[in-house]
């Protein structure tokens, strides 16, 4: 009997924060086939809320030590320290998930004739630099293949100048059974008193909570009873927090930074709000998906590839608070409604958004790019 070699897979990644590409790297790390696949795992820095869950998996893990910005001094040693794991490890694919890693990895897999060199578009660059935007550019026409979470970001990697032949697309996966549990308590949440809105996300400008606050205080001029959650933490929660007291909304919407028990908040949520100026497909509103919530988002990116409006919940145009209250509201006070189109939005995951799909997704990729490699 002969043995089949797996195939060495080093991924390059930043740290292990609990955001949703840290999520979707827990969930492919501990699910690729290990009978087929030997991983490495290199980071920038070894810190965030994930870091023991991902050294649990038993993948070896190796730190960069790299600074804030990838262009200064401490980029360059830890270019170094990767090309020294990359010519120890031999990978078969480096792949690079996020804007620094995903240049490295360009790097490194080039300059150590890795065959399958890998970056993941997981947006669409609306709020990137100039120059975070012609180095992207330059990083994805130089790698061999990109892999891209949606139809959306597919296009706009072309739009780049790589051929569609050398783009995949692999959805990103929930796991549905992590939102089959028992709930977590309404009072938690600040739901003490009327309906429940909650979201999830980094407090960064791309999720554009400034329209939700603003929506909010439309809501509460209707009159329409409500608390809202807001789950996550970012650049711009002290702006926020400032903000919502000065819309009267202090009392009314809290601010509940990085929880670990996300899948026992959102089953609390009468609705799931989404507000995002981009997306590449987001995982908050899987998830919210997965549990069943009714969900109100931004037709951004591949939200929409996602969100089916009037079927699985309500899709709104971006920056628009008018319209982002008007659904709020319509969901808020037709319950019944949000009840139907959150169970539809559970089936939908189920039977087209699974974690499991995503991974054999990953696991195909990888065996057709190195066997295309070798031919």
């Amino acid at each position: 009997m002969t043995t089949v070699e797996r195939l060495r897979v080093m991924y390059v990644v930043g740290h292990f924060v609990a955001g949703g590409a840290e999520r979707h790297l827990l969930e492919l790390w501990s699910r690729l086939d290990r009978e087929r696949f030997e991983v490495e795992i290199v980071c920038f820095r070894r810190e965030g809320q994930f870091l023991g869950a991902v050294e649990s998996l038993g993948w070896p893990v190796h730190a960069l030590e790299i600074g804030r910005r990838v262009y200064g001094p401490s980029g360059v040693r830890g270019l170094l320290r990767l090309v020294h794991h990359a010519l120890r490890f031999r990978p078969h694919v480096i792949h690079g998930y996020l804007f620094g890693p995903d240049l490295l990895a360009m790097l490194a897999g080039r300059l150590c004739g890795v065959p399958v060199v890998a970056v993941a578009k997981r947006n669409l660059d609306a709020f990137e630099t100039r120059r975070q935007a012609r180095v992207q550019r330059l990083v994805h026409r130089a790698a061999t293949h990109v892999t891209a979470v949606s139809a959306a970001a597919a296009a706009r990697v072309e739009a780049m100048g790589v051929p569609r032949r050398r783009i995949t697309v692999i959805p990103n996966g929930v796991d549905a059974a992590r939102f089959g549990g028992a709930a977590g308590d309404r009072a938690d949440l600040g739901g003490n008193g009327g309906a429940l809105v909650g979201s999830v996300g980094c407090l960064a400008p791309r999720k554009d909570y400034g329209t939700l606050l603003e929506a909010l205080a439309l809501l509460r001029r209707r009159g329409v009873p409500f608390h809202a959650a807001l789950i996550g933490d970012g650049p711009e929660r002290a702006a926020l927090e400032a903000r919502a007291g000065a819309l009267g909304l202090a009392e009314q919407v809290r601010f509940l930074g990085e929880r670990a028990d996300v899948e026992r908040l959102l089953p609390v949520l009468d609705v799931f709000v989404l507000s995002s100026r981009e997306e590449g497909m987001p995982n908050a509103l899987l998830e919210a998906m997965a549990a069943g919530r009714p969900a109100v988002a931004t037709a951004v990116g591949g939200t929409g590839e996602v969100l089916r409006d009037g079927e699985t919940g309500w899709l709104v145009p971006p920056a628009s608070p008018a319209a982002l209250a008007a659904a709020l509201a319509d969901a808020l006070e037709h319950p019944a409604e949000a009840r139907r189109r959150g169970e539809a939005a559970r089936r939908a995951v189920h039977e087209r958004l699974g974690v499991e799909a995503m991974v054999r997704g990953h696991e195909a990729f990888y065996a057709a790019a190195v066997a295309g490699g070798r031919r």
